[in-house]
């Protein structure tokens, strides 16, 4: 997890465990301040862990108490013994903000791609601890459902475009070899998860993060994201949310966040949609500081 990031002593370090509602163990670390401070838990996307908060764990622990999970699967938190599902990623953020939040000092919560799946499934499937447990959401890089149909990886005309998302959809499923970080496995992580401007030690860093990720995890998860839909979600999550997207990003472009945030408009829960220029999947990596104001300004609009 977020073991090697290096924090100035007032960003206190605290790991605990938390089990999910089958059971299954999950791996969570706190950093910055105690219980009366404001409350930040982040959710990590499909095949990275809690480190790949970093930077807004160093931004936010501060002057806040940000949580970081590993999702089931990931890090070090176990895979658990049933099918990898939406609701398990519900389920898990379910348990994580139950043993975290401390009424009435409620939490923003923050997903990033699968991340972001989760707390829409969280929402669909818990709906009345919505306000109970979260004061605000942020959405970024993310998308309901159709994530193969509407990613712009596949570019073609649709005839061939149709065979070629059933190919990209059954990859996904698909655990593969271990991958050695080269300069070539870069350089595909890069096209595929990040603008063409991202600085060469943003893409080590987050093709470390990918890389730590074991395949079979990675199919699993893969095989649900492919046909996952928790857009239900959205008709629960009834707090003030941030949307926000990469206008490069190619894993879950601009469509999934306009469907988004017209569906939040129709409820009146939009806080701000947020839209940064040159920058892809990986949002809070490659823009930290546009990302972080925009979390920091729900932070201040929502604060208890």
């Amino acid at each position: 997890m977020a073991s090697d990031i290096q924090l100035a002593a007032s960003k206190t370090r605290r790991i605990r465990e938390v089990l999910s509602k089958d059971g299954t163990r999950l791996s969570v670390e706190e950093f910055g301040l105690g219980p009366d401070a404001p409350l930040l838990v982040f959710s990590h996307g499909w095949a990275c862990q809690g480190r790949f908060w970093r930077p807004q764990i160093e931004h936010f622990a501060e002057s806040n108490r940000v949580v970081v999970y590993d999702q089931r699967g990931h890090g070090a938190s176990d895979r658990g013994r049933t099918a990898f599902a939406p609701a398990a990623l519900g389920d898990d953020l379910e348990a994580v903000l139950r043993a975290v939040v401390t009424v009435p000092r409620k939490a923003l919560v923050v997903g990033h791609s699968m991340g972001g799946m989760s707390v829409m499934a969280w929402a669909d499937g818990h709906p009345d601890s919505v306000k109970e447990l979260v004061r605000g959401a942020v959405l970024a890089s993310t998308g309901p459902s159709e994530l193969v149909s509407k990613s712009t990886l596949i570019g073609s005309r649709p005839p061939v475009r149709a065979r070629l998302e059933r190919v990209f959809g059954a990859s996904l499923a698909v655990a593969g070899p271990e991958m050695p970080n080269t300069a070539l496995t870069r350089r595909f992580v890069k096209y595929g998860t990040m603008g063409r401007h991202a600085q060469p030690d943003v893409v080590a860093e987050c093709c470390e993060i990918l890389l730590q990720c074991p395949p079979s995890v990675r199919a699993g998860w893969g095989g649900v994201l492919a046909t996952i839909d928790v857009g239900a979600g959205l008709n629960a999550l009834s707090v003030p949310t941030t949307v926000a997207v990469g206008d490069a990003d190619k894993l879950t472009p601009q469509a999934h966040s306009a469907e988004i945030v017209k569906r939040l408009e129709q409820h009146g829960w939009l806080h701000e949609a947020v839209t940064i220029p040159h920058v892809g999947h990986m949002i809070n990596f490659e823009a930290p500081q546009a990302f972080n104001g925009a979390v920091s300004r729900l932070n201040s609009a929502v604060s208890d």
